[in-house]
């Protein structure tokens, strides 16, 4: 699907959700939101802190969404969600996180469907 804003389609979104629970394991309802990443169907790589997830940034947008509400649906009574975006124009080909220039050991976890 053709879209209006080229830096709407090679996106990278990094997020991380922080959900609070009257009993139970956080970690076990954070594992609910990676789950719906994985099923996705976009490259992603799960980090110690946040998840970070390549393609169209409205599609990922809704992914963050769907990983909140997951969080919801597993028992959470509410939940912080720290979301960062980095985008950039077809010009830029070497800027800070930008990883034109093949696997590296920093980009090498990336999981591609």
């Amino acid at each position: 699907m053709p879209v209006d804003n080229p830096q709407l389609e090679d996106v990278y979104v990094a997020f991380q959700v922080i959900p609070r629970l009257k009993e139970g394991n956080n970690f076990e309802v954070v594992d609910k939101a990676i789950a719906v990443v994985k099923a996705a169907d976009v490259p992603y790589q799960v980090g110690a802190m946040e998840t970070t997830m390549k393609g169209n940034l409205n599609v990922l947008l809704e992914i963050v969404k769907d990983a909140q509400q997951a969080c919801y649906d597993a028992g959470a009574l509410e939940v912080i969600t720290n979301i960062k975006i980095h985008s950039k124009t077809q010009a830029a080909t070497e800027t800070f996180c930008t990883y034109d220039r093949g696997v590296t050991k920093a980009n090498h976890m990336f999981v591609d469907k």
